[in-house]
């Protein structure tokens, strides 16, 4: 949950969307770095906040499409030919992961780890920003 015990796990919309944001988190549009704690692995913002753009591109049936019998550790995405969104065919998309702080309970679970949100890459709003990974 994101507010256990009644503390704020993450940047989302509190209240009645679309018009009501009662900034219960401290936050009514995005919010810096950190300012919630760090994940179980110490990853911070990994949900809410600003949806991230990832380096894969975009297929619904991506993973009913993979080889089960094996564990993948960072499988790669479609090629970009073999982008396709069925809701807008012809218009290549990336991976969106994470949320928004206009993501709610209401209407929208993609803030969840295992959900994939999608943006052709031209797209551009203020609740839109990418992730960064460093490897060691």
């Amino acid at each position: 949950a994101f507010h256990p015990d009644g503390h704020q796990m993450a940047n989302t919309f509190q209240g009645q969307f679309p018009h009501t944001n009662s900034g219960a988190d401290g936050h009514r549009a995005t919010a810096p770095v950190r300012s919630f704690p760090a994940n179980g692995f110490g990853l911070y913002d990994m949900a809410g906040n600003a949806w991230e753009w990832v380096a894969d591109w975009y297929r619904p049936d991506e993973y009913a499409r993979r080889d089960t019998r094996h564990v993948v550790g960072n499988p790669a995405g479609p090629a970009r030919e073999a982008s396709h969104d069925p809701d807008e065919p012809g218009v290549v998309k990336r991976v969106m992961r994470g949320g928004s702080f206009l993501c709610t309970d209401e209407y929208c679970t993609r803030y969840q780890p295992g959900a994939r949100g999608k943006g052709a890459p031209d797209t551009g709003t203020n609740h839109l920003g990418f992730r960064l990974v460093r490897s060691s």
